[in-house]
């Protein structure tokens, strides 16, 4: 038990990690997370161990190499993120609006790519790496729609939800309503929930098994997304599509031809 205790404060430690706060105290740590300071003391020199955390001058820790490695491991997956970058280049390209591409990891949204629009007034929009709460977004919509019923439940029934604007959802049995439009339509939209004067349409990505992996979406100025709201959701929906498609094709088996020719070789001598 004593172990897994240790585990589950692992993700809460590190989620302390960010560009704005690069750098944490044993202190402040156990301060912020709430855990003894032997305890933080603890986890945090394990993690140093396996190189998620460095430990610099003064006592101070930063996130460690090792992520890096464990990064360049996941590009080399079939990775949602590979598929999805030449298809948010040829949206932003068409259409000039700010773009993302977000997971839903842990309960929060995590936005894994971001391309910037190309108008005069574009949407800065969230960050690569930050994590949103998911009901006041279009992505976080999009991604709490293909939950199975007892998971949605724990992710919208602990907690109230927190009203971000005077438009955000914060009713259980409202949120699962417009959840079942979503699941109808095939998309969601964001009005000004998350920040005011800011809408946003969100797609799914689906995988080979037909599962919601990811979801597409553009950020845009509310006064210029009610003038283009339908063209902007169709491009979405179609953006979406396409990075289904290619999800799926990257992770179909290649056929011999289609294989370099000393792993079609390799293949021949074993046979």
């Amino acid at each position: 038990m004593a172990n897994l205790q240790t585990i589950q404060k692992i993700g809460p430690i590190l989620d302390l990690f960010t560009a704005e706060c690069p750098e944490w105290g044993v202190r402040e740590v156990a301060a912020t997370v709430g855990i003894p300071r032997s305890t933080a003391h603890s986890v945090m020199a394990s993690l140093v161990e396996t190189g998620l955390l460095q430990c610099r001058a003064r006592g101070r820790y930063r996130i460690g190499w090792r992520v890096v490695e464990l990064s360049e491991a996941l590009r080399g997956t079939i990775d949602v993120r590979s598929c999805a970058a030449p298809h948010l280049d040829r949206l932003v390209e068409t259409h000039g609006e700010t773009c993302h591409l977000a997971v839903l990891e842990r309960g929060r949204i995590l936005y894994v790519d971001k391309l910037l629009g190309t108008h005069n007034i574009s949407v800065r929009g969230a960050n690569v790496g930050a994590r949103l709460e998911a009901h006041s977004t279009a992505v976080g919509k999009v991604l709490l729609a293909q939950l199975e019923h007892a998971e949605l439940s724990r992710m919208i029934d602990g907690a109230p939800l927190r009203r971000h604007t005077a438009t955000t959802v914060t009713d259980p049995t409202a949120l699962r309503a417009t959840l079942r439009q979503v699941r109808g339509t095939g998309y969601a939209v964001d009005l000004g929930e998350t920040i005011p004067e800011v809408h946003c349409v969100a797609a799914p990505v689906r995988d080979e098994m037909g599962s919601v992996v990811a979801a597409v979406s553009v950020s845009v100025p509310a006064s210029r997304f009610r003038a283009r709201r339908a063209e902007l959701t169709r491009a979405v929906v179609e953006t979406a599509r396409g990075v289904s498609r290619d999800l799926v094709d990257a992770a179909a088996p290649q056929p011999a031809s289609a294989l370099p020719a000393a792993v079609v070789g390799l293949e021949r001598t074993a046979s």
